[in-house]
């Protein structure tokens, strides 16, 4: 449940005022067409920097679904985060609310040392990255950003009536959207992106590590992402050379069958798909 303080702050963020003030949190307002903000206070690049990149999200949805969704995006800081108890640790991402979606305002080494234990590894920087504090600050950011595209993926799915008839489905397609809009905007980013999911696979457990029944309740989050580590795989092979499932020619058929996708167009017309998921989940 979305805490009372930050709901209101999100139902703020379509109405007039350039500021909301509830309860514990006092936010300020970047409003915009497909993507509105709210933003702590001295976090306004950081805002325009995420407004940017998923405007260019949400467009790409809409010209591939025909679908006019939006999203609010809210920026707290971390004792922000604290005070309205949100679930998930600062420097994630966490759907918050029909449309929304909370972000970290700011990095800080409590979320390098979050990214550092769920990779396993160094997280990878980006010379253009032009947000205050360290590299390796920054870098947190674009980690908990690019959980957030897969977030907001499934929040622009529900709200245009897209779903799958499987779970599997709809999380394989999330990701299609992400790999797609990263592909059409930021392919130098993909290397990184890739080593990104090799890493969370690694940590989270390797191949086959769980069980594909289990996707909807990981036991925590490195298992979550380890789960989001292999839709991607799938996703890889969906859009590659193999299958060319592009995001539009996946949501025209599913316009044609009333807006479900179905898993077994997916698998029929990809048949490295159904070597994909005999691999890479624990047999039950």
């Amino acid at each position: 449940l979305l805490p009372s303080a930050l709901i209101a702050a999100l139902w703020a963020s379509t109405g007039v005022p350039s500021q909301a003030q509830t309860g514990s949190i006092f936010l300020l307002d970047l409003p915009g067409d497909r993507v509105g903000v709210r933003y702590s206070h001295g976090s306004l690049d950081r805002a325009v920097q995420v407004q940017d990149s998923f405007d260019l999200l949400v467009e790409d949805f809409r010209s591939w679904t025909r679908a006019k969704v939006n999203l609010v995006i809210l920026l707290l800081a971390r004792e922000e985060w604290t005070q309205n108890r949100m679930s998930q640790p600062y420097g994630m991402a966490e759907p918050a609310g029909g449309r929304g979606l909370a972000l970290p305002s700011w990095g800080d080494d409590g979320t390098v040392d979050l990214w550092h234990g769920l990779l396993g590894t160094r997280l990878p920087t980006q010379p253009d990255q032009p947000m205050r504090g360290t590299p390796e600050q920054s870098a947190s950011l674009a980690m908990a950003d690019l959980v957030g595209a897969i977030d907001a993926a499934h929040i622009l799915l529900r709200a245009s009536g897209i779903r799958g008839d499987e779970a599997w489905v709809d999380r394989v397609v999330a990701q299609v959207v992400v790999l797609s809009h990263l592909q059409n905007h930021y392919a130098t980013r993909l290397p990184d992106v890739r080593m990104v999911f090799g890493d969370l696979a690694a940590r989270g457990g390797g191949p086959a590590a769980w069980p594909l029944s289990v996707a909807s309740s990981p036991r925590d989050l490195a298992a979550r992402l380890w789960f989001e580590s292999q839709f991607f795989d799938a996703a890889v092979l969906l859009t590659g050379p193999g299958c060319k499932h592009s995001p539009k020619a996946i949501f025209k058929q599913a316009r044609k069958g009333g807006g479900r996708i179905l898993a077994a167009d997916l698998l029929g017309n990809c048949p490295e798909l159904s070597s994909w998921m005999t691999r890479s989940f624990e047999a039950e």
